[in-house]
C-alpha cells in the first residue's frame, strides 16, 4: 500500500475494521483504556509497515495479527513493569525505558515474521483463523460457515499451529 491512495484506503480500513478489532482486543485485555491504546498502536504499526502488506491476506487478518503482537508486547511490558516496581526505588524507573528500543526491534521483527506467515496462508485458512480468533466462534460454527466437518477444522488448525511453530523455529 503506497502512493496517494494509501491514506484513503487506510481510512476505509479503519472504518471497516476498527470496531471488530477493538472487540477482539477487549476480550483479551482488562482495561478499556489499554484496549484503545492497543487499537491506536495497531493502526500506527500498520501505517508504518504499510509497504510490507502484500495483499495476500485480508486487511482485517493483517490488522488483527498486528493487534495480537502488540497485545503480547503489552502483557510482557506490564508484567516487566510490576517486576521492576517491586525490586527498585521509584527514581530508578527509567531503567525500564532503556530496554524499550530493543524490545521495539524484537516486536517489529516478530510482527514481520508473523505477517509473512499469515500472508502465506490460503484464503480459507485465513478465514478459519479469522472466525476462530477474531470473531471468537466455536469449531462447530466455523465448520458450518466453511462447509466442512468439525474434525477437519480441528485437524487443519492443528496443522496450522505446527506450521506456525516451524515458521518461528
Amino acid at each position: 500500500m503506497t502512493g496517494a491512495g494509501a491514506s484513503v484506503e487506510f481510512d476505509d480500513w479503519y472504518r471497516a475494521h476498527a470496531q471488530t478489532i477493538l472487540r477482539f482486543i477487549m476480550r483479551r485485555v482488562r482495561s478499556a483504556e489499554d484496549a484503545e491504546d492497543i487499537l491506536q498502536s495497531t493502526y500506527l504499526g500498520a501505517w508504518e509497515n504499510r509497504t510490507a502488506y502484500r495483499r495476500t491476506a485480508q486487511p482485517r487478518t493483517w490488522l488483527t495479527a498486528i493487534a495480537l503482537n502488540i497485545m503480547r508486547n503489552h502483557v510482557n511490558r506490564a508484567s516487566d513493569y510490576r517486576f521492576v516496581v517491586e525490586r527498585i526505588d521509584d527514581h530508578e524507573e527509567a531503567l525500564v525505558d532503556t530496554r524499550a528500543p530493543e524490545r521495539c526491534i524484537c516486536v517489529k521483527q516478530s510482527l514481520a515474521k508473523f505477517l509473512e506467515f499469515a500472508q502465506s496462508l490460503s484464503e480459507e485458512q485465513q478465514r478459519m483463523i479469522e472466525l476462530l480468533f477474531i470473531d471468537d466462534v466455536s469449531y462447530v460454527q466455523v465448520a458450518a460457515t466453511l462447509g466442512i466437518p468439525v474434525g477437519t477444522v480441528r485437524s487443519r488448525l492443528s496443522r496450522l499451529r505446527a506450521k506456525l511453530e516451524k515458521h518461528f523455529a
